[in-house]
């Protein structure tokens, strides 16, 4: 008996059908992946969406549905995650970028804007999306440098993969090193979403199982790096500079005291992520 191919509308619906006691995403995460295994845009696969696919690229499909049933996140399983944008190269290595983040960015954005240059860290780079986006999306008058810090030499390779594809400019340095001991000159700007989480948030968290437990967990209460990142600023921060730090919205009024202790004289701000909840705590001496 002959095993004829099935068309992508077919294996999509069973692959759905898989997933749905897992994902709440079930039917977009099948159609992401039979994308990513015929190489086609979402408009193409429609166009096609009755065609046999061959046997090799079934397979294939088959095999990844069966890593997101285990519990690979659909980033690590594809090799790309969208950020601002931008097309960046993830894996295992690396904390997946999370749309909360975008928001700090688009902060970082407007308040670079108005300074013709400006000396920038991204502290915990990771995928290095924080970076590659200043350096993509900051206006071509602007002549400043951003610097992509990371403890992670594995990030690191990530990092500047991405910035590869994206950097036309070359205008970010990279440097490894811990958090910001790397660093003997003044900075007008740091932004950072270093590992904040607690060891109970992660384990048995199956949405986090799959990423690098180091990008995740700082100490018992997830604040160890947030409090010695902020402690070093005194020394390295311009007068008119400004910090900006992602957070557990549950952080919210200890990082605050943290940065209102260390930073006395700067104004603080706080930016609420998509469901509300207050995601990012700014401290800047000339607010934009």
């Amino acid at each position: 008996m002959v095993n004829l191919p099935m068309s992508g509308n077919a294996l999509i619906r069973d692959a759905a059908q898989r997933l749905g006691a897992t994902s709440s995403t079930a039917r977009l995460d099948a159609e992401v992946l039979l994308r990513y295994v015929l190489g086609l845009s979402r408009e193409r696969l429609f166009l096609q969406w009755q065609q046999p696919v061959p046997h090799a690229a079934a397979a294939r499909f088959d095999q990844l549905i069966s890593r997101r049933l285990a519990g690979d996140p659909i980033a690590y399983l594809i090799g790309e995650r969208e950020f601002m944008g931008l097309a960046l190269v993830v894996n295992p290595g690396v904390l997946i970028p999370r749309p909360e983040t975008e928001h700090m960015v688009e902060w970082a954005l407007r308040w670079l804007v108005s300074r013709a240059t400006a000396t920038v860290a991204d502290v915990g780079t990771g995928s290095g999306a924080i970076a590659t986006a200043l350096a993509v999306l900051l206006p071509n008058e602007w002549s400043g440098r951003v610097i992509a810090s990371d403890l992670s030499s594995d990030a690191l390779t990530i990092a500047r993969t991405n910035l590869d594809r994206h950097d036309r400019r070359g205008r970010v340095a990279m440097v490894r090193g811990d958090l910001l001991t790397w660093c003997s000159g003044s900075l007008d700007l740091v932004v950072a979403n270093l590992p904040y989480l607690r060891p109970d948030q992660v384990i048995g968290n199956p949405d986090l199982s799959a990423e690098p437990t180091l990008a995740l967990v700082s100490g018992d209460d997830g604040l160890v790096a947030i409090r010695r990142l902020i402690a070093d600023l005194p020394r390295l921060l311009t007068g008119n500079g400004a910090v900006a730090l992602e957070i557990d919205p549950s952080q919210h009024s200890r990082v605050r005291d943290e940065l209102v202790a260390t930073l006395p004289t700067a104004t603080l701000i706080t930016l609420p992520d998509l469901a509300g909840h207050p995601r990012c705590v700014i401290a800047a001496f000339v607010p934009n």
